[in-house]
């Protein structure tokens, strides 16, 4: 495992790269989740990267753009910023002699997988996605909550501070501290704007969604979506488990564990290689 300081427009992207023992022919490019979703997920990313170096797919993670230890504020963080920041991390992963290259998205990271493996210039042989949002809206209207939330948890609602409050706010041009993430009016909009149906890959995808008992399909919006990519003609490799939101864990301190969703990335890298 190696950590470092990718250069970048405005700054450098904190990565860290998981090498195979094995020759370099398969990498996968970690896009991680929004926000306290990305703390959550990373020690489960983390793990799973250690078993697919073992297995001999190499991994490079990275925080984008305004995240974890990357230059830059949130706050002036754009979606396009971290579009580009997808396409760099390829690019390293190509100049380190990787031969075939995916990308693998957890949660609003999928969104930004997909939208980078639509064009085929992009060099994505794959996309690996973990609960990934189908509705951007959906994702901002949770995001804001928090904050809605947290001022009823203390006691203290305030007006203005009700989700459709909080969009004004936004489209006034206002920055809104949301559990200490400063999220921008341009950041805002341009993620309440994406959704994942239109942004089908041009690759194979595969697919792994959590859910809370045996027997039970994907979510509504994750169903949507899967019926209009088959009906283009994508056939997305669906696995669903059971097991906890590693990446919604309610306590602060609180870090879940989900050993199946890391051997479940294992063997579905490997199914989706053959």
């Amino acid at each position: 495992m190696e950590a470092f300081f990718l250069p970048a427009d405005r700054g450098a992207r904190l990565c860290v790269h998981h090498a195979p023992l094995t020759p370099r022919g398969v990498g996968l490019v970690a896009l991680p989740a929004f926000a306290e979703e990305m703390n959550k997920s990373r020690h489960v990313v983390a793990q799973a990267a250690r078993a697919l170096a073992a297995g001999g797919v190499g991994v490079l993670t990275i925080d984008l753009f305004g995240c974890g230890d990357s230059s830059g504020s949130l706050a002036d963080a754009t979606w396009d910023d971290w579009l580009a920041d997808a396409r760099l991390a390829l690019d390293w992963m190509r100049a380190q002699g990787y031969g075939t290259l995916g990308l693998w998205g957890t949660r609003v990271g999928a969104l930004l997988a997909a939208e980078t493996a639509q064009r085929p210039e992009a060099g994505v042989a794959g996309c690996l996605f973990w609960q990934p949002v189908a509705s951007g809206e959906a994702a901002l209207v949770q995001f804001l909550r928090l904050r809605s939330a947290g001022a009823m948890i203390a006691g203290k609602p305030q007006q203005g501070e009700t989700v459709k409050e909080l969009r004004t706010r936004l489209a006034a041009g206002e920055t809104l501290d949301i559990a200490g993430y400063p999220l921008s009016p341009a950041l805002a909009e341009r993620l309440a704007a994406t959704d994942l149906a239109p942004l089908r890959p041009a690759c194979k995808v595969h697919w792994i969604e959590i859910v809370a008992e045996a027997g039970r399909g994907p979510g509504a919006g994750s169903a949507q979506v899967i019926a209009t990519w088959q009906a283009q003609g994508l056939q997305p490799s669906i696995e669903l488990l059971v097991a906890e939101p590693f990446w919604a864990a309610t306590n602060a301190a609180e870090l879940v564990q989900c050993p199946a969703i890391v051997q479940a990335t294992v063997a579905g890298v490997r199914s989706w290689l053959n």
